[in-house]
């Protein structure tokens, strides 16, 4: 079993590491920021979620300098000692057993490269709309920027890239499981690379490393028999809402430019301009994000129609 012992500091994270006698068959990555309401639960969840398991916990805190989630993981897998690694945020409740099932069945499954348990909210309702994705295209990214996927939420391409054709009722192979709760096999890191830090600080950069899983030739698995509840919003709360718009469309944009062609980043960007100028007279209508009213919302979507129009710095991504 894994046993939690004295902490430890390692290039601004905090290790804490299974019991010194026992090799961890696995590593759970922790990254928090501001998280203190939502992280006792998540490691109370942890023991019985790896019965049987020898493990260690790695926590990396972002609270001092937030370096952004894939540059927290990233030095955290510096510190892991196991073959297999699960990303988790510190707003998920795991399941008992869940971990246990998933490394049973990455074991018996030595050609899969990354497995998922079945999330779930805090009422028990299905996530898999939120967690379980296609890779996405032009077409998916347009009918979301430009709000098909809400106006006309049975379209096609919006059924497609969620996944609404998949069957649960056995472990699956999908495209790209949010990071929320992934478990990976370490040596994947060494073949693939790590998370690009360049989606910084946060979004898409799960959604890139399994491109990059994809592109050489790995599959990853959702096994709906692993649970875990994931109550959301850890990696919000903290973010105003104009930041949080930017960051994400300015993501969007660079993964476009990484994966799609340059005609599909440049048609994308343009498809970004019109989205925002069709929010504008929704938002001063106050229909728009009620929740933080008219001018936040202004602000925020005029704020992306101004960066897309200069492609955000015309910063390229890397390969």
């Amino acid at each position: 079993m894994g046993v939690i012992s004295p902490a430890q500091e390692r290039g601004g994270s905090f290790a804490a590491h299974a019991a010194q006698d026992l090799a961890p068959a696995l590593s759970i990555v922790i990254v928090t920021w501001n998280s203190e309401r939502w992280i006792e639960r998540c490691l109370k969840s942890i023991p019985a979620a790896c019965e049987g398991l020898a493990y260690e916990i790695v926590l990396h805190d972002n609270s001092e300098v937030n370096a952004g989630f894939a540059a927290a993981v990233n030095l955290a897998i510096e510190a892991v000692r196991g073959p297999y690694v699960f990303l988790l945020n510190p707003d998920c409740e795991l399941a008992p057993r869940s971990l246990t099932v998933l490394v049973e069945f990455m074991r018996t499954h030595p050609a899969v490269a990354a497995a998922a348990p079945l999330l779930a909210d805090e009422r028990g309702n299905s996530q898999r709309e939120f967690q379980l994705r296609r890779f996405p295209t032009l077409l998916t990214f347009a009918a979301e920027v430009l709000a098909l996927d809400k106006v006309w939420p049975s379209n096609r391409v919006t059924a497609s890239y969620r996944y609404r054709d998949l069957d649960l009722t056995r472990p699956q192979v999908v495209d790209q499981p949010a990071a929320a709760a992934l478990l990976i096999r370490r040596e994947v890191f060494d073949e693939v690379g790590r998370l690009d830090e360049q989606f910084w600080p946060a979004w898409f950069e799960d959604v890139d490393f399994c491109r990059r899983l994809a592109a050489a030739g790995k599959e990853i698995w959702v096994v709906p028999e692993a649970h875990a509840r994931h109550y959301g919003g850890a990696s919000l709360e903290h973010v105003p809402f104009g930041r949080f718009i930017d960051l994400w469309y300015r993501n969007m944009f660079r993964y476009a430019r990484k994966w799609f062609t340059a005609g599909q980043a440049e048609t994308l960007r343009w498809i970004l301009m019109f989205g925002m100028l069709l929010r504008l007279p929704a938002a001063a209508l106050g229909v728009a994000h009620r929740e933080v009213g008219r001018w936040t919302a202004l602000k925020a979507y005029a704020g992306v129609l101004k960066k897309a129009f200069k492609r955000w710095g015309d910063s390229s991504p890397s390969s």
